[in-house]
């Protein structure tokens, strides 16, 4: 039996081989393909019709495009290094196709299904690494179905499809770029190569806050017109990129300018916050009416930063005003405190006081030497600390309430040395006449009678 199946099997090669050497290869459309190796000649024609259905294919065919989209993902220049390119992307012939393509701007979804199919058949890889670099290059604006731009380091693979795809109307060549990020590194902003229109936000808001700075509310200068930076945000893309171009130099100076008027302002600016609390404490007193019209002139006219300083004559001038009354208030204060002293020195009831009591009485009308207000005067920092301990008004009131505050202490000296004591005040009125003097003292007279019928009598 094996030796029938080995003539039958035999057969049916030799029959398979009569077969196949007969047979001939023809591609779609009738064109044969000759040769003498079977195999060879399917592989063939099946590369020929590939190619015929694909002519562009071989553009794209490389490894490394996957590469390229991942290092153009992180801002990098030099993407096509991974596919053997060193030139500009633009001239490269994958990105030059997806340039030709995009005309007036195409979705993402609308370029791959152009190039992966016929007669491109690019990989996916391909065209999403060409679409990245492109974007990097500033030679592609990609943008949301709002409109809005989307950095390179933002457009990822999945957002691709979604998002729109139009050439960039204006160019920005190398050395522009290089002066542009000379512009940025003024404020503190740093750019990689191509990456400029990525730090473009940070650089206007730091403008905005520079401009703020150089100017605001009254006396300070008012703040730099900066119309020019919105028309910059309103740009986009390489567009926005030349609008700062073209304005380099004098965005150079402007923020030279803001910053030394920044500085100067931070200068002047605690001399005339304390100028304001000197005139608000100082508005009462005799010649401050004078000086508070220069205040409210520099305020008006916002003459923070004039030249010759200002602010600090009228300081030397306020400074001296409230020292003289301070020293003033501070005599008027030692000597109605004498006075009272001296009053209570002479009251019987007082001398029969035990010293603790006495310090007693004293602090509860906060009249010890140690209630004695600290006013230092020797400079403008010693006179605005001593207002900020006590007003020149509570000052005044102070010494206006302190007769009446020793009178108390008299009170509760008679109280404590004559339990029964009557407190009697006599009436107050105006005597005109020697006669209603006498009818006064008479009626006086009668009423202290009376009131020693019962005891002690302590005049108020």
């Amino acid at each position: 039996m094996q030796t029938a199946q080995g003539i039958a099997e035999s057969k049916v090669n030799d029959l398979l081989g009569d077969i196949l050497d007969g047979v001939r290869v023809f591609q779609a459309g009738g064109n044969e393909v000759l040769g003498n190796d079977l195999q060879e000649m399917i592989l063939e024609a099946a590369e020929n019709s590939l190619t015929r259905l694909y002519p562009q294919f071989h553009v794209a065919d490389h490894t490394g495009w996957s590469k390229v989209y991942d290092k153009a993902k992180t801002g990098a220049s030099d993407a096509l290094k991974a596919v053997g390119d060193d030139g500009e992307p633009a001239k490269n012939q994958v990105c030059k196709a997806v340039i030709n393509f995009l005309a007036g701007g195409k979705k993402g979804a609308d370029i791959r299904t152009q190039f992966e199919s016929a007669p491109y058949g690019w990989p996916g890889d391909a065209v999403d690494g060409a679409l990245q670099v492109l974007v990097v290059a500033g030679v592609v604006r990609a943008q949301t179905d709002r409109g809005q731009n989307i950095e390179p380091r933002e457009l990822e693979r999945k957002k691709i499809g979604l998002s729109f795809f139009k050439l960039e109307t204006a160019v920005v060549t190398t050395p522009q770029r290089i002066q542009i990020r000379k512009l940025l590194q003024q404020v503190g902003c740093q750019a990689k190569q191509n990456e400029e229109l990525a730090v473009l936000p940070e650089f206007l808001q730091k403008l905005s806050q520079l401009a703020d700075n150089a100017g605001g509310d009254a006396p300070r200068p008012a703040k730099p017109n900066t119309s020019h930076l919105d028309d910059i945000r309103r740009a986009a893309g390489n567009e926005q990129l030349l609008a700062i171009y073209n304005l380099r130099d004098d965005l150079k100076k402007q923020i030279e300018d803001w910053q030394a008027l920044s500085v100067s302002i931070q200068q002047r600016l605690p001399a005339w916050q304390t100028l304001q609390v000197f005139a608000n404490h100082a508005k009462s007193l005799d010649g401050a009416e004078v000086l508070q019209a220069q205040v409210d002139q520099i305020k008006e006219q916002r003459l923070l930063l004039a030249e010759p300083d200002l602010i600090a004559p009228l300081m030397a001038s306020y400074t001296q005003l409230l020292r003289d009354e301070l020293n003033s208030l501070q005599q008027a204060y030692d000597a109605a405190h004498a006075k009272g002293m001296h009053r209570l020195g002479e009251d019987s009831n007082w001398k029969q006081l035990e010293q603790e009591q006495k310090h007693q009485f004293l602090a509860e009308q906060k009249l010890t030497a140690t209630d004695k207000p600290e006013i230092a005067v020797g400079s403008s920092d010693d006179i605005q600390k001593t207002l900020q301990r006590i007003s020149i008004g509570m000052l005044a009131e102070r010494i206006a309430a302190m007769p009446s505050r020793f009178d108390a202490i008299s009170i509760k000296a008679a109280e404590e040395m004559e339990p029964k004591a009557q407190f009697v005040s006599l009436r107050r009125c105006t005597l005109k006449t020697e006669a209603e003097i006498q009818q006064w003292l008479l009626d006086a007279e009668n009423q202290l009678k009376q009131a020693l019928a019962e005891g002690p009598v302590v005049l108020r």
